[in-house]
């Protein structure tokens, strides 16, 4: 099989974020990620399945589903590390590394505590001493820090996360408007 080329015979975007998928490592039944991911072309929130899921099978409109959804690929299938207990449909949550190393869980709103049991919150903590993570809960966002937990509530889509030093020291989260952040 060979990977789609653009009309300049160049591989497109789609055939480029295929080929970090580790080796042998497949979406199967799992679409988590169709329910706990926004999509902006769709209007779909965070935390609500995507209208075009078939659940436990995939895209209704594989071949016409948008960019986003056909280069997006969780830290499960990107990263060889991740055991079998941190794919999305048993752990309960999508990992998706952002810009600068930033670790987010989108967790299934139907399973807001899954992120809490082991292995996840020692290894949440562990990371965090190296990188930011987030744990989202349809809107919701909680940030965990090597010390402790900054539950933030409800951050909008207008909204950002702003990290900076606090008054006594240690790392501080807040919410700030987009344009801010």
């Amino acid at each position: 099989m060979t990977a789609p080329t653009s009309p300049q015979n160049e591989p497109t975007t789609e055939a480029l974020a295929l080929a970090r998928v580790v080796p042998g490592r497949a979406c199967g039944t799992c679409t988590l990620c169709c329910k706990v991911i926004a999509v902006t072309d769709f209007g779909k929130l965070p935390g609500v399945w995507c209208p075009h899921c078939i659940r436990g099978k995939g895209c209704g409109i594989y071949e016409t589903r948008p960019t986003d959804c056909r280069t997006f690929f969780c830290e499960w299938m990107l990263e060889k590390g991740l055991g079998p207990e941190w794919k999305p449909e048993r752990a309960k949550f999508a990992l998706v590394l952002g810009e600068g190393g930033h670790l987010t869980a989108f967790v299934d709103p139907g399973f807001p505590a899954a992120w809490r049991s082991a292995p996840y919150i020692e290894a949440f903590r562990k990371l965090a001493a190296e990188r930011v993570i987030t744990i989202r809960i349809g809107t919701k966002v909680i940030v965990v820090l090597p010390d402790r937990e900054i539950d933030l509530g409800h951050v909008g889509p207008d909204e950002s996360v702003r990290f900076e030093p606090g008054p006594d020291g240690r790392i501080a989260a807040r919410k700030v408007p987009r344009e801010h952040a």
